[in-house]
């Protein structure tokens, strides 16, 4: 798939790089399994985001969910953060979730008087309350409900989304009148300022950079008022908005990042090539954390992979699997309890989190971070 025009104004895109061989899910299976694909990277002309312009079938890269489970208490401390604030709003109302195979923010709130979980994907081992609906299925045109709800939510969906203003379109004519909606999104603005992943945190899954400027922008665009948002540390922004009849319609130029996200590809080039160069004379046993779009990135960027033993995970579904597009077991990370090993730790925001987990399993593992 093309992507024709820009993601937030439709305007004329502009090719500007292209990182070849990238797997094209970020999924884990119990055989390997190689398909991949180029991340191709254009800038618009007018509003400079920068985004992806070849993209893959939605049915292909979400026919196998990764979403079941978040784990960590940087992911413990959001999903609590997100259900606290919805839960004044939801007494009594009919709430729209998009995107969530395990129904764990339900779980986590009360008083609603129906949730509509919209999802392709369905946990065949999650037992929803009587008052939870699950619709498999996408959330696109073709969705159809036979009445309107209160209140639309969705976490770390977002941007995932391809076409950001048909997606809020179809929000907009499925809310009452006084309708709401509450979203979580990352915080792709640290990704960009602190280079805690190349690309500005985009590939397959999300493909586009977004922060405040341009989610602001596209919430007005489509007639959605903001009455809150809220940062969750540096690792989420959250936007709590009301559906209004007042079209804004301002398209203007957002910050250009074309110089940050060249430089973070020449950055990563470099860390790669010192993790090489130490790796490749060692004799220990070297592992990368994490089943993550982190650690695809660091492989497609020249990591030496004969060196690498397998990676580490603490998502106990993930565990003895295989990431998606290597030869690669998942293992849990204490494996590396009195092992003389290398672990490469590249996690974005949980590198620190992490770190501290694994000199707590073992002081003595060497950190290349």
């Amino acid at each position: 798939m093309e992507r024709l025009s820009c993601s937030i104004c439709n305007s004329k895109l502009q090719h500007i790089y292209t990182l070849n061989q990238f797997p094209i899910k970020l999924c884990c299976l119990e055989q390997p399994k190689y398909d991949n694909n180029e991340l191709s990277f254009s800038q618009c002309q007018n509003c400079k985001t920068i985004q992806l312009d070849k993209l893959i079938p939605l049915d292909i890269l979400y026919s196998d969910s990764h979403n079941t489970t978040s784990v960590g208490n940087i992911w413990k401390k959001y999903f609590i953060l997100f259900s606290e604030k919805i839960q004044p709003i939801i007494n009594n109302k009919i709430v729209l979730e998009i995107g969530c195979p395990s129904g764990k923010i339900a779980s986590l709130v009360k008083n609603f008087n129906k949730w509509i979980i919209v999802e392709p994907n369905k946990n065949s081992d999650i037992i929803f309350d009587k008052n939870v609906i699950f619709m498999q299925q996408f959330f696109d045109n073709n969705f159809k409900l036979e009445y309107k709800v209160n209140l639309i939510i969705h976490s770390h969906l977002f941007e995932h989304i391809y076409n950001f203003n048909e997606f809020l379109s179809k929000c907009y004519d499925i809310l009452c009148d006084d309708g709401e909606m509450f979203f979580g999104v990352p915080n792709m603005q640290h990704i960009a300022d602190s280079e805690i992943s190349p690309f500005l945190g985009i590939f397959f899954e999300h493909t586009c950079f977004l922060n405040k400027e341009n989610i602001s922008i596209l919430l007005h665009n489509n007639k959605f008022d903001i009455m809150e948002i809220i940062d969750h540390e540096k690792h989420s922004t959250l936007y709590h908005v009301r559906k209004t009849s007042i079209l804004s319609n301002k398209i203007q130029p957002i910050f250009d990042y074309k110089n940050m996200f060249f430089n973070s590809i020449n950055n990563y080039s470099t860390l790669i090539k010192n993790i090489n160069d130490y790796i490749i004379n060692s004799k220990k046993d070297v592992y990368i954390f994490g089943c993550s779009y982190n650690t695809q990135f660091l492989i497609s960027l020249g990591l030496e992979l004969t060196k690498i033993k397998g990676i580490l995970d603490n998502c106990k579904e993930k565990q003895g699997k295989y990431l998606y597009g290597y030869n690669l077991k998942i293992y849990e990370p204490t494996i590396l309890t009195n092992q003389n090993c290398i672990v490469i730790i590249k996690n974005g925001y949980y590198t620190n989190e992490i770190i501290k987990q694994i000199y707590e399993i073992n002081n003595y593992t060497e950190i290349l971070s």
